[in-house]
């Protein structure tokens, strides 16, 4: 963690497993990423959070694909990540991707599941709008 006041980083550690994608709660009290850390085949990651002063990691997902950048709301009531299958290493072309939609508080139920195009350009940009009400991603297919 960083402060913008210039005073000095502070690292959280939870373990050796890779972990990505790290972003505060909207009252900044917990910080979410997806990590390896519940699995033991590499590349199997699934969305956990972990309070800003540390502690244990909580998992939120608890399914079989692998589960990629949490971005939650302003208003912190939801949620998007990315999901595709199990196993999968790297972006190979047309891989299955989907954009879910949960409660924050209940991530194993999707209310909103969108398809996307496969590949390493699947989504590389989004952002939740400022009332909470809108998710916009960039989605492109891979050139053939």
């Amino acid at each position: 963690m960083m402060r913008t006041d210039g005073d000095a980083l502070r690292q959280l550690t939870y373990g050796a497993k890779p972990a990505d994608g790290c972003e505060y709660s909207p009252d900044g009290e917990w910080i979410y990423f997806n990590t390896e850390h519940f699995s033991a085949t590499p590349g199997h990651a699934q969305i956990a959070r972990m309070r800003r002063d540390g502690g244990s990691l909580e998992q939120l997902t608890f399914n079989a694909g692998v589960n990629w950048f949490p971005h939650l709301a302003p208003t912190g009531d939801l949620a998007c990540y990315l999901s595709y299958p199990e196993r999968t290493r790297g972006h190979p072309e047309n891989l299955p991707v989907e954009l879910r939609l949960v409660r924050n508080g209940d991530w194993a139920a999707a209310e909103t599941v969108a398809s996307l195009h496969g590949g390493q350009g699947t989504i590389n940009v989004n952002s939740w709008s400022p009332d909470g009400r809108r998710f916009a991603f960039v989605s492109y297919p891979m050139e053939s």
